[in-house]
């Protein structure tokens, strides 16, 4: 995508945000763990069936069952180690000086990506690429990297957040303050970012969903 089209898709987010346009109440999803791990034990019980008690007859059932459950296991694998990933982030942050105060429920984010937007640019959003986590505490938008920079934003100066869902690339939620800034956050947990800030009073939108 060129700078061209990035600072026209933000443009078009602020535009929305700035409209009248009803938010969203964004709500809890199924956990995906249970999911995940439907998906892949149904086909791995058949797998054992077949290879076990039914091997001469389901045999060759038995080794294609095995293989869908080790392919539906992957993403649960995956899903697992981002988990952990993102819960170690947020243990090494709040241990640190700048994270102790944060909310209670925190969200591993990717910020510094260097989106241009349609007003001045964001430090969060110009800085070279790191991790860092978000939270609500207290009417106030908590940021906290990992190299030691923090912010505390009023939830009055938010405009409202556009939700990207994976598509063409990683989820993300564009957030846009009433100042001009934007910040776009990366995140694999896009929706439960989307329930926490929804939550919070912050107005919520899908990128190519209106109501």
């Amino acid at each position: 995508m060129t700078e061209d089209a990035m600072t026209e898709d933000r443009a078009r987010r602020r535009t929305r945000l700035a409209s009248g346009e009803p938010g969203l109440l964004v709500e809890p999803a199924a956990d995906a763990r249970v999911l995940y791990s439907l998906f892949t034990g149904v086909p791995l019980a058949v797998a054992v069936y077949g290879l076990t008690v039914q091997r001469d007859t389901l045999g060759a059932v038995g080794l294609v069952f095995l293989l869908i459950g080790f392919v539906c296991g992957i993403p649960l694998v995956l899903l697992l180690a981002e988990q952990r990933r993102a819960a170690s982030l947020v243990a090494d942050i709040r241990a640190a000086g700048h994270g102790a105060d944060l909310g209670p429920e925190c969200h591993a984010v990717r910020v510094g990506l260097n989106e241009p937007g349609p007003g001045p640019g964001s430090p969060w959003d110009t800085v070279p690429p790191r991790d860092a986590v978000l939270a609500v505490r207290d009417g106030h938008l908590q940021l906290r990297a990992e190299n030691g920079a923090s912010a505390d934003i009023p939830l009055p100066e938010v405009l409202g957040v556009v939700l990207l869902p994976a598509g063409r690339g990683r989820a993300a939620a564009d957030l846009h303050l009433r100042s001009g800034e934007a910040v776009e956050l990366r995140t694999t947990r896009v929706r439960p970012l989307g329930v926490t800030l929804s939550e919070a009073g912050i107005r919520v939108l899908y990128e190519n969903v209106v109501v």
